[in-house]
């Protein structure tokens, strides 16, 4: 009798079918789950009601909420985990939209570029709080012209921005966390220069963000303001960015005030290309290449007030090849056109402590303390050098002179605190400066 030898599956095989199965399995539960809550929440909207998920994880697919749509989670917490493609939460032209205590987990999704684990558009006034949004492979929370509160919320492991605004109607960022972003950590764009965004991004902590996507500044930032106008970014914990704590790139009446910073690869904070009316006041930076710059007035940069800031333990860093001397690293404040800078402390170590640069029109360092730097203060001369004023300071413990004139990226002999040189120097005022 002959033998027959019928096909059989090996172990790998089998463990793939009973994988597939299983996803399969998890996938039609998600399926279902996703169209139970579409109608929970319809007929809750309908009649100005919550819907509270139970507690423990549901798999969901995309979910478009409707106006109204209140979803709060089980003290016991109530996670909404994403199977297969993004976004998570849904939501367009709605006038309110309500998130509670609710887990937002995108590990088994795919958020597709420049969307995020929610998505909303044209929403007038949503309330988020409490809530978790992580693992996105894109952004975490994406809204385009929307306004409302985000509070008390926790954003980690998004591979692009945590948080991401575009033609903002107002939104208040109050007490957050946001970790391990790979590219920014809240961004604020507008279509158009100097729109009015208002939105004030308050007491978050912001900390470990990346820069994945490379460039020269546009990523690696834990806020990044861009073109946007009347923001004020206050009283943050920001912490180990690749790039900035705070840049705001053509942002117009930006206050940018009592924030605590520390380590970053290149300058803390920047207003640049075209940024207006800037305002740096009262924070604290610590371990940076360079401090506050409000550069680019070729470009349309003009008008700052940088004040009480307090900078210390710059470092010499390397993020992209031009960050080198002319990008002015190792230096506290540099300043262009138009500014105020007043009572700010710079410890060193460091390169120059204030940078008055560009065509050096219309610039006040008045009362800043600087100590312990190569060059105390440092200012730009040559044909077009405008006014400039340099008063009350305290130089303290330079290695190379108190205030130097450049030319360039060329330092020109003498010390222009020893008395009669500034008259070297016209339309500069030098009077009163402590050194030693």
């Amino acid at each position: 009798m002959k033998r027959v030898v019928g096909h059989t599956l090996s172990r790998r095989a089998l463990l793939r079918l009973g994988a597939a199965g299983a996803f399969s399995a998890f996938a039609a539960r998600a399926a279902q789950a996703s169209r139970t809550l579409s109608i929970e929440l319809r007929e809750a909207a309908a009649k100005g009601a919550a819907v509270r998920l139970a507690p423990g994880v549901t798999p969901i697919r995309t979910l478009d909420l409707p106006d109204g749509a209140r979803l709060i989670g089980a003290p016991g917490g109530s996670t909404l985990r994403l199977v297969g493609a993004g976004p998570l939460l849904t939501a367009r032209f709605a006038k309110n939209i309500v998130l509670e205590a609710v887990t937002f987990d995108a590990a088994d999704g795919n958020i597709p570029r420049e969307q995020g684990i929610i998505d909303f558009s044209d929403v007038f006034d949503f309330s988020i709080k409490g809530c978790v949004f992580r693992n996105s492979t894109a952004r975490a929370v994406n809204l385009a012209r929307c306004g409302g509160r985000f509070a008390g919320n926790t954003i980690e492991d998004a591979k692009d921005a945590g948080f991401f605004s575009l033609d903002s109607l107002g939104v208040d960022v109050d007490s957050n966390k946001l970790r391990r972003c790979g590219d920014d950590g809240a961004v604020f764009w507008a279509t158009s220069v100097g729109r009015y965004d208002g939105s004030r991004v308050r007491d978050n902590l912001i900390e470990d963000i990346s820069n994945l996507s490379g460039g020269n500044g546009p990523w690696g930032n834990g806020v990044l303001v861009f073109a946007a106008g009347g923001l004020r970014v206050e009283n943050n914990k920001i912490r180990r960015c690749a790039y900035s704590a705070v840049r705001n790139n053509a942002g117009h009446d930006v206050a940018v005030i009592g924030n605590d910073c520390e380590t970053f690869g290149e300058r803390a904070m920047y207003a640049e290309f075209g940024a207006k009316r800037s305002t740096f006041q009262n924070n604290n930076i610590h371990d940076a290449g360079a401090g506050i710059g409000v550069a680019n007035a070729d470009r349309g940069t003009d008008g700052a007030v940088v004040a009480g800031n307090t900078i210390t333990g710059l470092r010499e860093t390397h993020p992209d090849p031009d960050f080198g001397p002319q990008m002015m690293w190792l230096t506290g404040i540099v300043c262009e056109k138009n500014c105020d800078i007043v009572g700010n402390t710079i410890v060193g170590p460091g390169w120059i402590g204030i940078g008055l640069g560009g065509w050096r029109e219309n610039l006040r360092a008045e009362g800043n303390r600087i100590e312990g730097l190569d060059y105390g203060l440092a200012f730009a001369t040559g044909e077009g050098a405008g006014d400039a004023v340099i008063a009350h300071n305290s130089v303290l413990g330079t290695r190379k002179a108190a205030i130097v004139a450049t030319a360039g990226l060329n330092f020109l002999p003498g010390d222009v605190a020893e008395p009669g040189a500034a008259r070297n120097y016209p339309r500069l005022r030098v009077e009163d400066n402590k050194t030693r």
